[in-house]
Order: structure tokens, then sequence, then C-alpha cells
């Protein structure tokens, strides 16, 4: 999937791997992010295959590469865009130690839920900001991958509410 936001930030302007980064922070992080050591890496692979190139420029006393999207790089993305999406379960670390939490004491499983939710709540008030500055007086469809990533969070988190209520009346174990 990098390899793809990739492209299609550069379909919209020519950009750096540090202006990259910033277009997942503010942009994509409630589907995609990736740390500068996956960004550079992918970067260079896919120059390396004539997906994109760049130039050297001198911004200050500093050198960034400004990468551009190559024609062979706009066909191979819009390729990957036409083609219908599949679905898949996701993958979540979360759901993978609930699975197992019969092995904990009742009250750490509740403490670690809570936690857990704490988290969420933090990445729906994230989206929220984002959502307010992106997405004010617009309608667009990168304002409903905004849209579905607060939905489905806030999805788990009332998920993991009625899972607290319902351990909470339970006898303990």
């Amino acid at each position: 999937m990098l390899e793809f936001a990739i492209l299609g930030f550069l379909l919209e302007r020519d950009m750096t791997g540090y202006d990259m980064k910033q277009m997942m922070v503010m942009r994509t992080s409630n589907f995609i992010d990736a740390s500068f050591g996956s960004i550079y890496p992918m970067l260079k692979r896919l120059e390396k295959i004539g997906l994109i190139t760049f130039v050297e420029i001198v911004e200050g006393n500093r050198f960034k590469k400004m990468y551009t999207i190559t024609a062979m790089g706009r066909e191979h993305f819009m390729e990957w865009l036409q083609t219908p999406c599949t679905f898949s379960p996701f993958d979540f670390e979360y759901l993978g130690k609930l699975f197992f939490y019969k092995h904990l004491k009742k009250n750490d499983v509740i403490l670690n839920i809570e936690l857990f939710r704490g988290t969420v709540q933090e990445a729906i008030e994230k989206l929220s900001e984002i959502e307010s500055i992106t997405c004010e007086g617009k309608e667009s469809f990168e304002c409903a991958s905004l849209q579905f990533g607060k939905a489905y969070y806030e999805m788990v988190l009332n998920w993991h509410e009625k899972l607290i209520a319902d351990l909470t009346k339970t006898n303990p174990s």
C-alpha cells in the first residue's frame, strides 16, 4: 500500500520524502502511515524501477531530493486504482491479545481494555482535528476516508465498552 500512497501523493505534486510523511500524518494516518525508515527505501525502490525520478535541490543550506512521478508510474498507479477492491479482515494485535485474555485475571483484562480504549479515543480526537482542518465545507473522497476511520474507531471503542460491561456482569475468574 505504501508504494501506491507515494505514487498517489506524487500525482498531486512533486514532493520530498519529508513532505510525503507529513501528508500521511495529516491526511492518511487512519489507513496508512509509515516511518521515514519505510518511506525512503520505498522511494529508492520506486526510482530504481522507473516509477519515479528525483532531482536534488538546495533549500536553505540543505540538499533535498524532490521526487516526481514518471509516465510509467502514473500508468502503474492508474492500473492499480482501477482494479476493484477486495475485502480482507484487519490484522490487529489487539485482537490477538484479546483472544488469549482468558489467561489473565479479569481486573488485568479490564485495565488493559480501558488503556486500549484510551488510545482509540486519542485516535478519534486526532482524526476529528484533521477532519476539521481538511474537510470543513468540503465533500471529497479524502474526507470520506477520514469519516470512515472515525466511524470505525468509534465502533471499536463502543465494542470494547460493551465487552467491559459484559465482563463486569459476570463472576470474577
